[in-house]
């Protein structure tokens, strides 16, 4: 199901009726149902795989938590990690793995598989992993219950993009005997319209742009590629961090806190803090399961550097099977290695002039990283920075719109628009009303009679 369709604008107030009127066994078990109904909107065949994901984890950790022998743990924990990774290596990668070693060697190790990529499964392939590696690791008791599991594993406004959520975090919350409380809920009302005009008034407005420009890369200008990049970047934003704020909303208006997933990422002057603020639910995820297990900065600067760079390959690979990601990845390893050498990864420079100086060379290096994630293969990605460098003459689809975007989207975020717009909500329940009967009348007039875009997140 879309957060961005009109069933969805009918379901999470009736999900949320029944939320508060039943007790706290029977709310669970509402809730894990609604969370499959709102997966197989997509595909009914593939929730199997999440509740195979839960089924493994859940076992494996209960027979980490109940043994003494390091033995079977270690079992344990292999088979849950071997299960989760080998599907999403089958449904994403495997293709991936067969094409390379062809173009390489001119022979596939097997015939392509072509199959349909599961919604949501790199996102909650990570969740349920994190749940058996922190029983493992002590940090948290196996749950006994499959209910907490599985509810944990699919908990609709999360499920499909995120943020990708701790145990310890959200099942706890899930247990608790929630009342109606209105400032959340108002909070969280403010939240998904805030998150719905992002992704439908904003990101899905540079997507023609966009879309044009990156398929005649040929023909394109220079400077019409430019103002695509800084398209896709207003696009990207809103488009993933739209997703994010009507899932935290979505969640309070049942009483649910889920973490901040983003905080102003393109106001960052360096990579390293644009990546303490882009997706912060990945990062730490990949700074506390792999980064840190590899030696982290503990073993002096090379191998600090080496992690930083297998990290973010490994991170771009997280998000899509192409050498484009790879790549993409490796620019964000390499752009931090070489901060940490000249020094500039530790903190932002007080001056004025400095910070905007930094700022900027940072915002433009996150653009140039935007073309990789964006271009179908590493060689269109190389035609549009060619073209872009040397102000290559062709057709203009759109020049001035995307850089008035950029410039608006940093103003508010500067403002601190967004927690301003919840904070007023928050406080007055006549202008919450108002703005939800609002919005609802709005967003279904949109969404009636046209296929919704997805979000670009669910592509990973």
């Amino acid at each position: 199901m879309l957060f961005n369709s009109t069933l969805y604008l009918i379901f999470l107030p009736l999900v949320a009726a029944l939320y508060y009127v039943l007790p706290l066994w029977w709310r669970r078990v509402m809730l894990v149902a609604a969370s499959y109904a709102f997966y197989m909107v997509w595909s009914v065949p593939f929730s199997s795989l999440l509740l195979f994901s839960t089924v493994i984890d859940y076992t494996a950790a209960r027979v980490i938590d109940s043994s003494d022998s390091p033995v079977r743990q270690r079992l344990a924990l292999l088979v849950s990690l071997s299960a989760n990774l080998g599907v999403l290596a089958v449904f994403k990668y495997a293709d991936f793995f067969t094409n390379s070693v062809y173009s390489l060697f001119g022979v596939r190790p097997w015939q392509e598989l072509d199959l349909i990529l599961p919604l949501g499964i790199s996102f909650y392939t990570f969740q349920t992993m994190s749940y058996t590696i922190d029983v493992y690791r002590g940090h948290l008791s196996a749950r006994k219950s499959l209910i907490d599991v599985a509810l944990y594993v699919s908990f609709f406004p999360q499920l499909v993009a995120g943020p990708i959520i701790r145990a310890d975090t959200l099942i706890p919350q899930l247990r608790e005997e929630n009342e109606e409380n209105w400032q959340l809920i108002r909070a969280g009302i403010a939240l998904i319209i805030w998150g719905m005009v992002k992704k439908v008034f904003i990101a899905d407005a540079m997507a023609p742009i966009v879309n044009e420009s990156y398929a005649n890369a040929g023909a394109a200008s220079g400077i019409a590629l430019l103002s695509a990049t800084y398209a896709f970047a207003v696009q990207i934003y809103c488009d993933f961090s739209g997703y994010t704020d009507i899932a935290i909303g979505s969640a309070l208006v049942l009483g649910i806190r889920l973490p901040a997933n983003f905080r102003e990422p393109y106001l960052s002057c360096s990579i390293r803090e644009f990546w303490r603020r882009w997706h912060i639910s990945l990062s730490t995820w990949l700074r506390d399961y792999l980064y840190i297990p590899l030696g982290g900065s503990k073993r002096g600067p090379t191998h600090t550097q080496i992690n930083l760079m297998i990290t973010m390959l490994l991170g771009g690979l997280w998000h899509g099977a192409g050498w484009n990601w790879v790549v993409w990845g490796g620019l964000q390893g390499l752009m931090m290695i070489i901060e940490r050498i000249i020094g500039l990864s530790e903190s932002p420079p007080k001056q004025l002039l400095a910070k905007i100086v930094r700022w900027f060379i940072t915002f433009h290096l996150v653009c140039l990283s935007w073309v990789f994630f964006r271009a179908s293969d590493v060689e269109q990605a190389w035609e549009v920075i060619t073209r872009i460098g040397t102000l290559a003459p062709g057709y203009a689809f759109e020049i001035w719109t995307p850089i008035a975007l950029v410039a608006l989207l940093l103003i508010v975020e500067i403002g601190r628009g967004r927690k301003r717009f919840v904070n007023t909500l928050q406080h007055s329940a006549p202008l919450a009303l108002l703005l939800a009967i609002l919005a609802f009348i709005v967003f279904a007039l949109t969404f009636r009679g046209a296929s919704s875009p997805e979000f670009i997140y669910f592509q990973f």
